[in-house]
């Protein structure tokens, strides 16, 4: 097996949980690493042994010839970097949000159909806990699902950094956490229809950890409908003004629910049908269950890791081009409906990546 050479564009943060994963992988090397500030990508490379670092980026793709390339730059930039990384021969792995407009996200996709390239994007949901609750989203458990809802909220970034500088960021909470809520309830209900939303900024003079005053110029508060087939509704918060962290997924049926790390348990299932697992209370409803049997997860399951097994097998991801734009398209017209006041059309599609019933969602028979 050919080892995989790969170059990371970016080298913040964010940079070291996809570095830590290439490691882990085998057949993978870390070629080298790109930064803006060539310090900060010397110290990188020093941290994680990476051979080499540059601070010009076209000369890194020319010169390392690399099989992918991991993009971890400012929102902003992640087009841009994507595209010139596919040009480059590079398959791409795009941390989140995939793009800051729907614009450049289709630029992205155009680029990865042109030059023959995979591309990737973030949120990735493809944890155990979540696929597990793929098995209780079934008529057999909760009925035909009648609304789901959403949340990521924080304190916000603790650092005086671009995220809060509009022209560098172009977006808030709903690109920055706001895609996550959206990920989670669109790989289970399929495609969004319509959007609606109300979004603004709740705190235009902020205090930070460190003690810092500041001036935002993103949104950090954020409310959203959406529209899906058959008629049902599912609700998204995203907010940089909690005080403390809040995220879950839930999907109600006609005849139960399923709770995707609700007050701090993983899963939960409400169901009156037979469940192999562990008889729970919660929020004092009957017959809530923590099912057995969650899959494993190793390495090759993780982000990196499935991008890298769909490289070499030249397959479509599981969050893949067009569930990336098709996100994209929903955050996009977010902001459109709630500077309009109107509900818009969103246009794309995907195929769904697990076998969703399809009645599910239908409301033809009494029920």
């Amino acid at each position: 097996m050919k080892d995989l050479n790969i170059v990371f564009i970016g080298a913040g943060e964010i940079s070291d949980r996809f570095i830590v994963m290439a490691s882990k992988l085998d057949g993978v090397r870390a070629g080298a690493v790109w930064s803006r500030h060539l310090k900060n990508a010397e110290k990188k490379a020093e941290k994680y042994s990476i051979p080499r670092y540059y601070d010009d980026l076209t000369m890194m793709l020319k010169t390392e010839k690399a099989d992918c390339a991991v993009i971890t730059t400012p929102h902003s930039c992640h087009a841009d970097d994507a595209i010139a990384a596919m040009k480059a021969g590079c398959h791409v792995l795009v941390e989140k949000p995939f793009a800051t407009s729907f614009s450049d996200a289709k630029r992205m996709v155009a680029a990865a159909k042109k030059y023959g390239k995979l591309i990737m994007g973030l949120p990735f949901d493809h944890y155990p806990h979540y696929l597990r609750a793929l098995d209780f989203i079934k008529e057999k458990y909760i009925g035909k699902i009648l609304s789901g809802h959403s949340e990521l909220s924080v304190q916000g970034p603790p650092r005086n950094n671009w995220y809060y500088n509009g022209k560098i960021a172009k977006g808030g909470a709903v690109i920055d956490v706001g895609c996550y809520a959206l990920s989670r309830l669109i790989s289970i209900m399929g495609p969004v229809r319509k959007v609606s939303a109300f979004i603004n900024m709740l705190i235009p003079k902020r205090i930070l950890p460190n003690g810092d005053r500041i001036t935002p110029s993103v949104d950090d508060n954020a409310f959203m409908m959406l529209e899906f087939d058959g008629g049902v509704f599912a609700s998204v918060k995203a907010s940089w003004a909690h005080t403390h962290y809040e995220n879950y997924t839930a999907i109600y049926g006609r005849k139960g629910a399923v709770y995707i790390n609700a007050d701090n348990r993983q899963l939960i299932v409400k169901t009156d049908a037979k469940v192999k697992g562990k008889h729970v209370k919660f929020r004092n409803f009957d017959n809530c269950y923590i099912p057995d049997g969650f899959p494993e997860f190793n390495p090759e399951d993780d982000i990196l890791g499935k991008f890298i097994g769909c490289v070499r097998s030249g397959t479509e991801p599981v969050y893949g081009a067009m569930q990336s734009l098709h996100i994209m398209e929903v955050m996009d017209k977010a902001y459109l409906s709630a500077k309009t006041g109107k509900a818009q059309k969103i246009t794309t599609d995907f195929k769904m990546w697990w076998p969703k019933e399809k009645t599910i969602q239908k409301f033809n028979e009494y029920i």
